[in-house]
């Protein structure tokens, strides 16, 4: 299997841009499902999740709301917090290291795509956060000595598509950021990207052109049109001032500058 190397902070946190997470993504498919870089095709997102990298999936309600899409749980706790609809009440359940929990809700018709980026975004922490969240497995506790909770709860955001949206402030804010950007990579890996395009000439000359582009993407590759239009203003393919709304299939409106 291969296994990433960069740098991290004292504590833990790595130290990544995107374009070096991008070449940590493309490693791990070239290893796992080289030929998407050759003839795209969706990534086996719950193969890689589950017999590549070893971690474990489950499924729970996560909130009573839908606020928390999924988590990541790096150390053995019986202290995994969840929503019972039966009872209408939070409880904790037990976790393994490793477990990736998806909320139920995800399961449901037309959450394919939401699914799978949820899913990418739980391997980056279990990628790039292990070290951050370890503690001494015979500490009883559910907080360690630095007061880290053996589990990450996270809030997906899907438009982020990998991208630095907001200012990056604290140690959560970087995570969160390394894991969108990882789930993107490997969903919608550069080199991939870079062969559908090249079947699109001129495609930046026009709105239907681009959106040609978003649609073909989020096709071939199995993602959403947001995360597909995101993913190509990442790599350079439209402007990333190009506000025209791809979500829906359809351009909305042409590109304008708002330079």
């Amino acid at each position: 299997m291969y296994t990433p190397s960069f740098k991290a902070k004292k504590n833990g946190v790595p130290v990544l841009d995107r374009k070096e997470i991008d070449n940590i993504g493309e490693n791990f498919i070239r290893d796992f499902q080289p030929s998407v870089l050759t003839s795209p095709a969706p990534v086996d997102i719950e193969n890689f999740t589950e017999f590549y990298l070893g971690m474990t999936p489950d499924y729970q309600y996560l909130s009573h709301n839908g606020i928390y899409l999924g988590m990541t749980v790096f150390n053995d706790t019986n202290k995994v917090p969840v929503y019972d609809p039966a009872t209408n009440r939070a409880e904790y359940i037990s976790a393994k290291a490793r477990t990736v929990i998806i909320d139920n809700r995800l399961l449901e018709k037309n959450q394919e795509h939401r699914y799978r980026f949820t899913l990418g975004h739980e391997c980056g922490h279990g990628v790039f956060h292990t070290a951050f969240f370890a503690y001494n497995p015979d500490q009883l506790s559910m907080f360690d000595s630095n007061n880290r909770p053996p589990m990450i709860q996270c809030r997906v955001d899907l438009s982020a598509g990998g991208q630095r949206t907001t200012s990056l402030r604290t140690d959560r804010d970087w995570m969160e950021f390394h894991a969108n950007a990882f789930s993107s990579s490997i969903l919608m890996p550069k080199t991939a990207i870079q062969l559908i395009a090249e079947c699109h000439k001129g495609y930046h000359k026009t709105s239907k052109g681009r959106m040609d582009l978003v649609n073909d993407v989020a096709r071939t590759l199995n993602v959403s049109n947001q995360a597909a239009s995101y993913r190509l203003k990442e790599l350079g393919y439209f402007p990333k001032n190009d506000m025209t709304d791809y979500s829906a299939g359809t351009a909305l409106s042409d590109f304008f500058d708002l330079i």
